[in-house]
């Protein structure tokens, strides 16, 4: 059984396009950028302005808020508040002595979408300027194409988003809708089961690929190998790779995923599983991240 790879096959919206529906709904778009950084290709990153200084952040609805880089602290004019709270490491216990600190933007500007006084936490982060997390999307009521790959934003000044409109376009062009929530932690948040043992992931387009606790396969009776080459992740436990007959989002089911497992029992968050971008691409997923719906539909 090999490590699970993204698709490279993308589906259209026909005839009517995402991106004709939501210019005409009054959205603006943002294209966004697929790059390889350190271990981890496939990342979307996105140009957005921070202090009105341009930036790169990339687009991770795996985040509850937005993260800058201690290293881009002097270019954005910030200042750094020190907390003594424990940076979480998915899959592990956090690093004694790593902290979370924090800061407040003046604005963030995403397209032509400005917030002010933006809270963000501050961690050490390479090759980027941080993550843009999905409270922040979700307050600018942006839909997210995870294939094309493209942010679409509202105007703040909208009275009303067009999720049912939006619902109706792509439920006629064969997807399905999957309703999605903002947990206590901010983190968007899907109901899953996994050969039928029910569940909850986190919706990550910051995870290249989706991973489940070890305690589930063994309940779901799936046969859980270790690859050949372990996946390259450089803060990755050890994983194993577990064919699964099926794999359900709401109503919308996932047959045969090749889908990692990893054994949380020692972490800090031993309850969060991660719906990643090897499903989501895969799958052509929109998500409506104002309106807190996900839109799945199978290769074609």
């Amino acid at each position: 059984m090999t490590v699970p790879k993204l698709s490279e096959n993308k589906v259209r919206i026909t005839p009517t396009t995402l991106n004709s529906f939501l210019k005409h709904e009054g959205f603006g778009v943002v294209k966004l950028k697929q790059k390889n950084l350190d271990s981890d290709p496939k990342r979307l990153v996105i140009g957005v302005e921070i202090n009105r200084v341009s930036a790169a952040l990339e687009v991770d609805t795996g985040a509850g808020g937005t993260v800058i880089s201690r290293g881009s602290l002097k270019k954005f004019r910030l200042v750094e508040q020190k907390t003594p709270i424990r940076i979480a490491r998915f899959g592990k216990k956090s690093a004694p002595n790593t902290f979370w600190s924090i800061a407040k933007l003046d604005t963030l500007t995403i397209g032509k979408s400005a917030i002010r006084g933006v809270p963000v936490a501050i961690k050490e982060i390479p090759n980027l300027d941080g993550f843009l997390g999905s409270p922040e999307m979700h307050r600018v009521g942006a839909v997210l194409d995870c294939t094309e790959p493209a942010l679409y934003l509202s105007h703040l000044e909208s009275t009303s988003h067009p999720s049912n409109k939006l619902a109706a376009m792509l439920q006629s062009n064969g997807f399905t809708q999957i309703p999605l929530r903002l947990n206590s932690d901010h983190h968007l948040e899907v109901d899953c089961s996994i050969d039928g043992v029910p569940s909850t992931m986190l919706v990550d387009t910051g995870s290249r690929f989706t991973f489940v606790d070890e305690s589930i396969g063994t309940k779901a009776g799936i046969m859980m190998t270790r690859p050949i080459t372990q996946v390259k992740h450089s803060d990755s436990p050890p994983l194993n790779i577990g064919r699964v007959k099926k794999l359900a989002l709401g109503d919308f089911e996932i047959r045969n995923a090749d889908i990692c497992f990893v054994d949380l029992k020692k972490a800090d968050h031993p309850s969060t599983y991660l719906l990643g971008m090897s499903e989501l691409v895969s799958n052509s997923a929109i998500i409506d991240l104002g309106g807190l719906r996900m839109y799945l539909r199978h290769p074609q």
